[in-house]
């Protein structure tokens, strides 16, 4: 509980930072909580993928593929709005691995290339 916990209170941090410049201007409420739904649903598909091992590499990657889509399908009808959600994605989501990986201890998780593939008693050994 206390690990579902932290990625919501991160993933809610990270919304609320990313809605700074959709207040300046002054952009409608569906789009305020769709961002917010965004950064809650990355922070927990960072929390649960192991892409890098840093988390700054890990938070980078996940947060870009998945902002990646939605930019591409926002800037046809706002082509002005593909660079700031692909930077808030360059910002927020190394930020958001940084923290997840320090606030949350990854014991029981395989690293890839971390042997254990080969341990004694597996198939391939």
């Amino acid at each position: 509980m206390k690990r579902t916990t932290i990625v919501i209170s991160v993933g809610l941090a990270a919304g609320v930072v990313d809605l700074i410049p959709l207040f300046m201007v002054d952009a409608p409420l569906f789009n305020m909580l769709s961002i917010v739904a965004f950064w809650l649903c990355a922070s927990f598909f960072i929390y649960k993928t192991y892409l890098f091992r840093s988390g700054l590499l890990n938070g980078l990657a996940v947060a870009l593929l998945l902002m990646l889509p939605m930019a591409l399908a926002v800037s046809a009808t706002n082509p002005k709005d593909f660079v700031p959600m692909i930077s808030m994605a360059l910002v927020l989501g190394p930020t958001v691995g940084w923290i997840l990986r320090k606030t949350i201890p990854t014991s029981g998780t395989v690293a890839p290339g971390s042997g254990a593939a080969s341990a004694p008693g597996n198939a391939a050994s």
